[in-house]
């Protein structure tokens, strides 16, 4: 017999035993058959006692039992899909590639994603429970955020972070609502970052700037001839000829750029496919110094070629590596002194066939490196122009090269020279 048993039986023995008490005091029943009288209610608490637990006390412990397990197994079960819903919101949060920052109406961090910890570079990751403007220290940001937990409002913005490097995010930021759309719990915010959109629109800004002002050069001097030959100039032929040799020379130019633009454009967008085959290394370069031989002898440059013996076969467009060394050979050519010298080595080197051309010319100064293989990027201006170069040279050059899954790289010293060198895998 379990306690609430035992408790239902002493309760139901002294009740009983004091209703019969009562009810012989009642009737006049002599004392001396009180004692019938308890044992009697003794007997019918006990036979009461074991139908109540029979019939009642052990059905309800069952039952209770039964709803405590059920309670328990559905209470593990939420905690369960809790912990799952948890952990499923971490992995989305940390697979974006926006960031996630959750703040409640009394302004502390509910949530904060890895990609904004990695985005503000925020010193600490214990973030949560504690007021957004004691973690993330930008202005701006947390003035949008203020802005939108006042105003209960949705906000956006461009923002600019300047350390440790230039980057552009875009902010926004929303209002939450509970789901009666009554009560204001906080705001989340998303953050774009924005650094690569921006570096392509100022690629293209700069591009067609350059386009333009490379386009417009040759044609204001056609036209200006071609107005002055107009105007009377046709009836000097002296000038005449001096004049249509000038305009010849601009169209050449105009023509240059375009077919670079072109070839350029086509690399890059992948639309002209590789000719691959082994060919030798040696044969290409031999090639290219065939076609630029009257120009060498025009300006009394030296040409020294060492090619290692014994170099593998290189799996390449040919004609595409060609251009490289026409290309690399050109600059060569237009930046060295007559009577300078021009050095094309070939050799093996870590798994890589390394072309270098190497000239004794003006050099390049060392802020420039890095950018020289820029689209239209000059080191000087009005001498590369007059030299006829399109600033698209060392361009298709790096493109060409990188197709191939080689690397370009240079090394200069001003008034002494540069050495432009071509990797090239030895085998693919």
């Amino acid at each position: 017999m379990n306690k609430l048993s035992r408790k239902l039986l002493l309760t139901q023995i002294l009740f009983l035993t004091l209703s019969l008490l009562l009810l012989g005091y009642i009737l006049k029943i002599p004392s001396s058959q009180y004692g019938a009288l308890l044992l009697a209610g003794t007997l019918m608490a006990v036979t009461l006692s074991l139908l109540l637990e029979k019939f009642f006390v052990k059905p309800l412990e069952q039952i209770q039992a039964r709803n405590l397990g059920q309670i328990s197994e559905e209470l593990q079960s939420k905690v369960a899909e809790i912990k799952d819903d948890r952990s499923e919101l971490r992995a989305i949060l940390s697979s974006m590639i926006e960031g996630v920052l959750l703040i409640d109406k009394d302004e502390k961090i509910i949530l904060l994603s890895d990609p904004v910890w990695r985005m503000l570079e925020l010193r600490s990751k214990d973030t949560i429970g504690k007021p957004f403007w004691e973690i993330i220290r930008n202005e701006e940001i947390n003035s949008l955020l203020e802005q939108s937990l006042k105003e209960k409002k949705a906000t956006q913005k461009e923002i600019t972070i300047f350390s440790p490097e230039e980057s552009y995010f875009s902010v926004q930021v929303s209002p939450v609502w509970s789901e009666d759309l009554k009560n204001f719990a906080g705001v989340v915010a998303v953050f774009h970052n924005v650094s690569n959109l921006k570096k392509l629109e100022r690629l293209r800004t700069e591009f067609v700037a350059n386009v333009s002002h490379e386009l417009k050069t040759p044609l204001t001097t056609i036209k200006g001839f071609a107005e002055t030959l107009k105007d009377g100039a046709m009836h000097d032929k002296e000038k005449a000829q001096k004049f249509l040799d000038i305009i010849q020379k601009h169209a050449q130019r105009l023509e240059y750029l375009v077919d670079d633009l072109l070839t350029l454009s086509a690399i890059e967008s992948r639309e002209t496919k590789l000719n691959l085959e082994r060919a030798s290394i040696g044969s290409v370069i031999k090639s290219a110094v065939h076609f630029n031989k009257e120009q060498l002898e025009r300006h009394r440059h030296k040409l020294v070629i060492n090619t290692a013996p014994n170099l593998p076969l290189v799996l390449m467009d040919s004609s595409k590596i060609e251009q490289v060394i026409l290309n690399l050979l050109d600059n060569a050519i237009k930046f060295t002194s007559p009577e300078g010298t021009i050095t094309i080595q070939a050799l093996n080197e870590n798994c890589f066939i390394r072309i270098d051309v190497k000239d004794t010319g003006v050099g390049i100064p060392p802020e420039h490196l890095s950018r020289i293989f820029e689209r239209f990027y000059r080191v000087d201006k009005s001498r590369s122009r007059d030299l006829g170069g399109t600033g698209l040279g060392l361009a298709i050059v790096k493109h060409i090269v990188q197709a191939h899954g080689g690397k370009v790289a240079v090394e200069s010293t001003p008034g002494r020279g540069s050495t432009f060198s071509v990797f090239l895998p030895s085998s693919l």
